[in-house]
């Protein structure tokens, strides 16, 4: 189009979202404008659609690859350049620089915003265990919906442990939301009695622990049926990926607003929102205690985030084998384990509520990944 005299170049993309990706775009086009030496225009789609995020972003250099205008993340608006054809324009704008934890954070918002705007809601439900996952998705909502608009309800049994009860109602306070406490132990013990005869003999295992998380979905979406409001999960890429939530217990929801957040990547964003806050809006308790379901006695989440959450980046986003992964000195036990729960909890993710996608590899709309294969060797399906 230079060649046949083309004076200014424009992209109208629609470009989503994902972690660091900004950048890419700004070397992508200045390297164009080195070579073509023509003013270049990039316009990007801004705000949500389902899984997906567009962060605008639109901006505008000069032949000389200086910046001449630019509209921020997630914002819409007009923004006006004007200059004569074959001159560089006298005010040049430095280059942005954007805080990529800060990014994220506009970029969860929106995507919730936007999904309960678009789909007619306002309110949202969202269950407080106390731990560090429900609280940063309980930020975000306040963010985004505003506090007003977030009911978070606390669902203790009698394995929640008094501070995962006070450290929830310090997060509702300093988020200013709506919050109550509605016990699950009459639920809970009326299944069992229910089930009583069927289970005879057994010892306490998965089935009693899910059904506590279940009796925490039952109410959850009763709430919501009942106020015309819609229920966030708080699962994080982690879990999702290794099988660590239940279905129709924390699965049940409308939109799993960190789905595609390693668990690693939460504790740094919750550390970001304070940071920026000034103060502690999420306790400091719930960002230093060992994270735990609390369906039984003492227990404790089965995993070393800070091991495990690398390795599942390393499988899922890298796209590395664990053969690869063992060369490079990992635990090869632990590889194969967490490949083959990876692979093992494909069936628990398509029944997933929808995720909002941050990273360039995300579960939900366009994994292709078969349920039933034969490419799994019989072991690692046991």
């Amino acid at each position: 189009m230079v060649c046949q005299g083309a004076e200014l170049l424009i992209n109208c993309s629609a470009s989503p979202y994902s972690y660091g990706k900004f950048s890419k775009r700004k070397e992508l086009v200045l390297n164009k404008v080195s070579r073509l030496k023509t003013p270049f225009c990039y316009v990007n789609l801004c705000g949500g659609q389902d899984e997906l995020i567009f962060d605008g972003n639109s901006f505008m250099v000069d032949s000389q690859g200086q910046w001449i205008a630019y509209n921020g993340p997630f914002a819409e608006k007009i923004t006006y350049a004007s200059w004569e054809i074959n001159t560089s324009p006298q005010k040049h704008l430095p280059v942005p620089d954007i805080n990529p934890d800060e990014e994220l954070f506009l970029a969860l918002q929106t995507g919730v915003r936007d999904y309960f705007y678009k789909t007619g809601f306002s309110d949202a439900l969202i269950g407080l265990s106390g731990g560090i996952d429900s609280a940063l998705v309980a930020v975000i909502a306040a963010e985004a919906l505003g506090p007003d608009h977030v009911w978070g309800i606390l669902m203790p049994s009698q394995f929640s442990s008094e501070h995962s009860i006070s450290d929830a109602q310090q997060l509702a306070q300093n988020l200013n939301i709506h919050h109550e406490m509605i016990s699950i132990q009459s639920i809970y013990q009326e299944v069992l009695k229910t089930l009583e005869h069927q289970f005879k003999g057994t010892d306490f295992g998965l089935a009693e622990e899910n059904i506590q998380a279940r009796s925490r979905g039952i109410i959850l979406m009763a709430l919501a049926n009942k106020f015309h409001r819609l229920v966030l999960t708080t699962g994080n890429k982690t879990e999702l990926a290794l099988g660590y939530s239940t279905l129709y217990g924390d699965m049940a929801g409308a939109l799993a607003v960190i789905s595609d957040l390693n668990k690693e990547d939460v504790y740094r964003l919750s550390r970001f929102v304070n940071t920026q806050a000034g103060y502690d809006r999420i306790p400091q308790h719930i960002l230093e205690k060992i994270p735990s379901a609390e369906l039984r006695e003492n227990q404790t989440d089965p995993f070393d985030y800070e091991i495990v959450s690398p390795l599942v980046e390393s499988l899922l986003e890298h796209q590395k084998s664990p053969e690869q992964l063992i060369r490079e000195g990992y635990d090869s036990e632990l590889v194969h384990r967490l490949n083959r729960l990876i692979y093992l909890a494909e069936y628990k993710r398509r029944q997933a509520p929808p995720g909002l996608r941050v990273t360039e590899k995300a579960f939900g709309m366009g994994r292709r990944i078969p349920i039933v294969n034969k490419y799994m060797t019989k072991d690692q399906k046991l």
